[in-house]
Parts: structure tokens; C-alpha cells; sequence
């Protein structure tokens, strides 16, 4: 699938509240060479989900957002990490 900017604004204006879990893509379901490039690791994922920015795993909705700059995910799982932990303390 070619992805335009307009298929993109629409895939990523879809609303967690009203998505039907059952038409999206388990993530667990995908399959991706760790040994190939960016690009072709991207052009597969997008060619095994039906919309790129919201998926599921199991029962549970998952929703991406890209930014152009910011805090990167590592940073971010480690902030997520800490306040889970300051939970527990």
C-alpha cells in the first residue's frame, strides 16, 4: 500500500473511544527481520497492520504518535519505568 500524507492524517485521526478492537492488527501477529534495513523493517510493518498508528495486543489498544523531537521511546520507557518503581517504594 502506498501510504499518502492524506491516508496517514486519516489513519492517525481515528479515535481509541470509538475503534472496534476486532479490525485491528495484533501486534503480535506481525513478523519482522531484525537483520534488515529501517526502511524495509517500516515498509513491512506497514504492509502487515491496517492502520500504523493504532494496533492491539490481545485485548489492549495501542496508540503511536510520532514526534520530530522530544524525548526518544528509551527515554521514555526509562521514565516509565522509574514512576512505576517510586509506586512500590
Amino acid at each position: 500500500m502506498k501510504l499518502t500524507r492524506e491516508i496517514l492524517e486519516e489513519m492517525a485521526a481515528v479515535a481509541i473511544q470509538t475503534v472496534d478492537s476486532a479490525t485491528l492488527t495484533d501486534l503480535r501477529e506481525i513478523k519482522i527481520d531484525s537483520s534488515w534495513s529501517v526502511e524495509k523493517k517500516l515498509e513491512a510493518f506497514a504492509n502487515q497492520t491496517k492502520n500504523i498508528y493504532m494496533n492491539r495486543i490481545g485485548e489492549y489498544i495501542v496508540k503511536v504518535r510520532f514526534q520530530e523531537s522530544g524525548a526518544t521511546i528509551d527515554e521514555k520507557m526509562a521514565e516509565y519505568l522509574r514512576r512505576l518503581s517510586e509506586g512500590y517504594l
